[in-house]
């Protein structure tokens, strides 16, 4: 009797726990073969976040208002209609291409439905377009945070402000892409990201 109320009380205990306290009571081993099954997923949602980003050293809306002033052009137009697409656009190509490459099958893109999601937050972009993300890949449902990766993408030399911005997000793409490879072959975030993320650290080329 007190065997089967004991493992009642483990039952319901599970369910009332957090997701992340759940997730924070995995074995290693246990959370390797989660990670690494996640190459098996046939879809995962790709999520921008730009609120926090830091761009020439302003906030993107007044980063947007400065161009804006200096442009002959509707710069606040073109940029949420054009320009940021075609950056995440062109973020997600090299992404995609570089995972494709690398032997990967599942499908990233607008999938609302799908078990977990990828929230790419940008940190940062300087001048010449180098830029600093940082993806936090997420179990749908529980909202709750699996792994973090930091990502750079080394800017350009020649071109507009947008084209310099998009060689950083094409190298940022390919950036995760290397890292997140190599969590699901491995199980585990590399040793390569293990430096902490420090923006001051970031050279404003």
């Amino acid at each position: 009797m007190r065997k089967l109320l004991f493992l009642l009380f483990t039952i319901v205990l599970a369910f009332c726990l957090p997701a992340d306290l759940l997730y924070s009571q995995t074995s290693d081993k246990e959370m390797r073969e989660l990670l690494k099954s996640l190459k098996n997923e046939k879809k995962i949602n790709f999520f921008f976040d730009m609120s926090q980003a830091k761009i020439h050293g302003k906030s993107e809306a007044d980063f947007v208002y400065h161009e804006d002033l200096n442009s002959l052009y509707d710069w606040t137009n073109l940029w949420e209609v054009e320009y940021k697409p075609n950056l995440i656009h062109d973020f997600l190509v090299a992404f995609t291409s570089q995972m494709t490459f690398r032997g990967n099958k599942v499908k990233f893109g607008d999938y609302a439905d799908a078990k977990y999601q990828i929230r790419i937050v940008v940190k940062l972009i300087a001048p010449k377009g180098s830029t600093k993300m940082q993806a936090f890949f997420e179990d749908t449902a529980n909202q709750s945070v699996l792994f973090k990766l930091d990502i750079v993408g080394t800017g350009g030399v020649f071109g507009s402000t947008v084209n310099l911005m998009g060689d950083g997000f094409k190298r940022a793409g390919k950036d995760l892409a290397k890292q997140l490879d190599y969590v699901f072959r491995k199980g585990k975030v590399g040793e390569f990201n293990k430096k902490p993320f420090v923006e001051k650290s970031f050279p404003l080329i």
